[in-house]
């Protein structure tokens, strides 16, 4: 499986709930219309109302610089490159970018895959 990473900055003057309604209801249908492949689209909105501010870290934690962490998983290979291929056609990736240019900070997007470690059992007897 291949998972793919974005962090994602909504644009200047956007209020959080706004970014999250325009990504929810408009960006995420048009990725799911026009790219194949996926095995999962999943967004982890940051919550800027809330602060975890654990007792055993001294220093102040930096408040993240993104507005959402995007998990893009793939089954197979190639699954991705399929997506990729289709991405790479003017027609659909003007479509992407144009959307994203209305709601995104496109320039201090990040994009990375990981490899994932899960825990499946987390109270062992």
């Amino acid at each position: 499986m291949k998972k793919l990473i974005l962090l994602v900055k909504r644009k200047p003057g956007l209020t959080a709930e706004q970014f999250r309604e325009y990504y929810e209801k408009t960006h995420t249908q048009l990725a799911l219309k026009l790219l194949p492949g996926f095995k999962s689209y999943q967004r982890n909105y940051v919550r800027h109302d809330l602060t975890y501010r654990p007792a055993h870290i001294e220093a102040r934690p930096i408040e993240p610089n993104f507005d959402v962490i995007v998990e893009m998983t793939f089954e197979t290979d190639d699954d991705y490159q399929k997506m990729a291929r289709t991405l790479a056609d003017p027609n659909i990736s003007r479509q992407i970018v144009e959307d994203g240019e209305r709601f995104m900070d496109r320039g201090s997007m990040q994009m990375f895959f990981v490899d994932e470690e899960k825990t499946e059992e987390l109270n062992p007897k």
